[in-house]
């Protein structure tokens, strides 16, 4: 028996084509973020699965913002070391 159900990688791949005019309408230079955004969706889409939502693109999106806050998260300890660095120097 076949599966009645596209996969998560399946229902990206139709969501990113729908999204093609959107991505060439963007410039180039926002066109990587774009892309790197479809990317992080597809790293969680195990996740996506389990979720069930009846829309997959909310999954979709959440994934992206678990990826997004990532790299906030990441940007801040970054912050927090160069100010650490900083203020033992001056002293």
């Amino acid at each position: 028996m076949g599966r009645t159900l596209p996969t998560q990688i399946q229902i990206l791949h139709l969501a990113a084509e729908e999204w093609k005019d959107f991505r060439r309408a963007l410039r180039q230079e926002d066109r990587g973020a774009f892309d790197a955004l479809w990317s992080y969706a597809r790293r969680h889409a195990a996740a996506s699965s389990m979720a069930s939502r009846p829309l997959p693109f909310d999954a979709q999106c959440f994934s992206m913002m678990v990826e997004l806050e990532k790299s906030v998260q990441r940007l801040k300890e970054q912050i927090k070391i160069f100010e650490e660095k900083v203020t033992n120097q001056e002293i």
